[in-house]
């Protein structure tokens, strides 16, 4: 007997022993692990339960007088009948009889494989219930709604980064994520049925005071758009008054591929001003500009901050390191806002910059480029000027490098471009492969850099963080398009910086258009909240998506034009003196200053500009060539081009029952009449003033080309910015 007291306590130890090293795991782990850990039986984690039931059922069945080699193998068959929780104890109950030591430790065995049992189906119906109150809390909370159609890595960034909404992924989600969400404390659906879902949103919408935010990010391309399309069809069933009050309450997200850009354009152009198309591309390149525009890393030496112009003999040179999605983007967005003016013969001009575009592939055919960017010099090299205004000069200058960074000639080439003139201001963007190839390019460059002894920033595409990074950082070297950030959170996505400032300039835009062509003396509160009311509901469903862009570019370009000021702005909690308003003004305008002395009442806080035609020979107009030109430039690159003098004075279409004159604007055929040189606008005015035969001032497109620099101080002002002195 002492034999079977001695296995039967070695026995107890060892279901002790797990017993502790259960409750210390449950204990220290977090709330993932230990839902893991409690699902994991079936992966030998308490494997020790049933390994010790062997010795115990062995000498119960040795004390049975049964062979030893029997004895085995019926011990190894009750085991696996205990994992099913099969309990059979009549082939040892001789020793249980017979020793009540050996009798507890057999049913503390017994209990500690029910409770391991217990606690993976506790963790299984906790699942379920916990699913089910996720369901009922999404549907009746009080907090306004994100929801998230397509559940991916990236869809979680969303969702974690989201703190104010009452917040839920929905897709067809297989057992093992669902166990991973549930761990990860993520509410979701599991479910295909998204028209139904959808639906349920936009009545839920109707009923409710409450607002949605819907997130469509699938990584599919054909389901974003089918998704994007049920929503169009559900909203399509209801009134106009209806669906105006979903427009207040409703907004829709759809990510999508630029290749498909023109199918998710026309998405939202269905959308009744509830859908906004979302290029990750873009977001990348805008976030890449308003970061780091030229400027940032040019100094006295480049620009001449008297007068705001490139100095003499100084280029700006930019090597594109491959020329993907990311870089397309980058160069089209940089094209919009990095414009230069320089002085020759007396008169300003454009100083394109100089792209070089090195990639392996021929990356100057490309559909969307054809379609875009390149329709103006391919179509309008050989216009008849006769019939025309002015054409504006080409945005930038750009020479495709077919070569493969492996080429032995590369790194002579990239040589030849920064060495060109000891005060060019030189560019690298590197973004042609994964992060780690792109960060090992970066060192490269660097000591190739002290090798050449010549100047140049280098910016890196990194999609995450690295170690690597460090390496590089500070070697005059910068990161962007860390994807996380820029991309998949929900303030970069609802809450844009740019985004707002774009949406408050237009708002003021529309007021000073009513005041100057309704000739409104006084400006009441009725008229700033009316102005306001329309400015919004226009921005969403009557502009195109072109015209929201537009604005959002002039502000992107905010940062570079106080730069060559000589000025820059940041957050007012960040270190800098700020500049009052009447020290902005005196720089930018010096004795050009705006008239904001005509009318006494502000709306938002901002001074009513008081515009004329007399345009002073100034730095202030020197900005507003610039703006311009900016402009100009990024009509340009979304494939615009210039109207006929004829399509100016005679295009009309149909408004409110009436015709009205186009002077030229048309958006479906992506025509402009202001797509012409400052001196064009002059003539433009003339000519319209002449068929209108009314007032001249009415029909001033220039005034436009002040307003951003005229109203910067307030506009960064009121969006929690400080404008202050340039650091180099």
């Amino acid at each position: 007997m002492i034999g079977y007291n001695l296995v039967t306590a070695i026995c107890f130890a060892l279901l002790t022993a797990e017993v502790l090293y259960v409750i210390i795991n449950l204990c220290i782990k977090d709330r993932a692990h230990r839902i893991a850990f409690l699902r994991s039986f079936k992966k030998g984690k308490c494997v020790l339960i049933y390994l010790s039931a062997i010795p115990l059922y062995f000498i119960g069945h040795l004390y049975a007088h049964q062979p030893v080699l029997d004895a085995f193998f019926s011990a190894i068959n009750k085991i696996i009948n205990l994992v099913v929780l099969k309990y059979e104890n009549s082939s040892v109950s001789a020793l249980m009889s017979a020793n009540l030591f050996y009798k507890v430790t057999v049913y503390y065995c017994y209990v500690l494989i029910a409770i391991n049992a217990l606690l993976f189906a506790l963790s299984i119906f906790c699942q379920k219930i916990w699913q089910f109150i996720q369901k009922i809390k999404s549907k009746f909370s009080p907090k306004d709604k994100l929801i998230i159609f397509g559940y991916n890595q990236s869809s979680l960034a969303i969702f974690n980064s989201d703190s104010e909404h009452d917040k839920i992924i929905v897709d067809k989600i297989s057992q093992q994520d669902c166990a991973t969400l549930y761990s990860q404390k993520v509410s979701f659906i599991s479910s295909s049925a998204h028209s139904k879902h959808i639906a349920e949103i936009i009545k839920e919408i109707r009923k409710k005071d409450k607002k949605c935010v819907t997130i469509i990010n699938s990584l599919d391309d054909e389901k974003n758009l089918s998704l994007s399309r049920v929503f169009v069809n559900e909203l399509t069933k209801y009134s106009e008054e209806d669906r105006k009050q979903i427009f207040r309450k409703l907004s829709v997200f759809v990510f999508g591929d630029p290749r498909y850009e023109a199918l998710y354009g026309d998405i939202v152009s269905s959308g009744f001003g509830c859908i906004h198309y979302i290029n990750k591309y873009q977001k990348i390149a805008m976030e890449f500009i308003d970061r780091y525009p030229f400027t940032r890393f040019m100094n006295e030496t480049h620009i001449d901050y008297n007068t705001s112009l490139l100095r003499d003999g100084v280029d700006v040179n930019v090597c594109m390191i491959g020329f993907g999605k990311t870089n397309r983007q980058v160069f089209l967005t940089s094209v919009a806002n990095n414009q230069f003016l320089t002085s020759a013969d007396g008169e300003i001009k454009l100083k394109p910059v100089n792209y070089y575009i090195f990639d392996k592939a021929k990356s100057e055919n490309n559909k969307n480029l054809n379609h875009n960017y390149y329709r103006f010099k391919n179509e309008c090299a050989n216009l008849n000027s006769d019939e025309y205004l002015p054409l504006p000069e080409s945005p930038a200058n750009e020479e495709y490098c077919q070569l493969d960074i492996n080429d032995n000639t590369f790194y002579n080439e990239v040589r030849s471009i920064v060495s060109r003139g000891k005060n060019n201001a030189n560019f690298v963007i590197i973004a042609f492969g994964t992060d780690l190839e792109n960060i090992d390019m970066a060192q490269k460059l660097v000591e190739k850099r002290r090798e050449w002894n010549v100047d140049f920033t280098i910016f890196v595409k990194s999609r995450s963080a690295h170690k690597e990074l460090e390496f590089v950082a500070k070697e005059n070297c910068y990161f962007f398009a860390n994807e996380q950030e820029e991309v998949y959170d929900i303030s970069e996505i609802t809450n844009d910086n740019i985004f707002r400032m774009a949406q408050m300039r237009n708002e003021i835009y529309d007021l000073e258009y009513t005041i100057t062509h309704e000739k409104i003396e006084y400006i009441d509160d009725k008229l700033i909240e009316d102005n306001r009311r329309a400015a919004y509901e226009a921005w969403y469903c009557k502009k195109s998506q072109l015209e929201r862009e537009s604005s959002l570019y002039c502000c992107l370009s905010l940062k570079s034009k106080l730069h060559m000021l000589g000025l820059d702005y940041c957050k007012k909690d960040m270190p800098g003196e700020a500049l009052t308003e009447s020290e902005y003004l005196q720089i930018y305008a010096q004795d050009d200053l705006p008239d904001t002395s005509t009318y006494t009442q502000t709306a938002c806080g901002k001074k009513i500009v008081k515009y004329t035609l007399d345009f002073a020979n100034s730095r202030r107009t020197t900005m507003a060539i610039h703006e311009h030109q900016r402009w100009n430039s990024f009509m340009l690159s979304k494939g615009m081009i210039p109207s006929s003098k004829e399509q100016i004075l005679n295009d009309a279409k149909e408004v409110n029952g009436k015709i009205k004159h186009t002077n030229g604007k048309d958006y479906a055929f992506r025509r402009h009449g202001n797509l012409t040189t400052f001196e064009g606008l002059v003539e433009f005015r003339k000519m319209i003033t002449m068929r209108d035969k009314n007032d001249e001032f009415e029909n001033d497109v220039i005034k436009y080309d002040y307003q951003l620099l005229d109203d910067a101080w307030w506009l960064l002002n009121e969006n929690g910015y400080k404008i202050i002195r340039k650091s180099n």
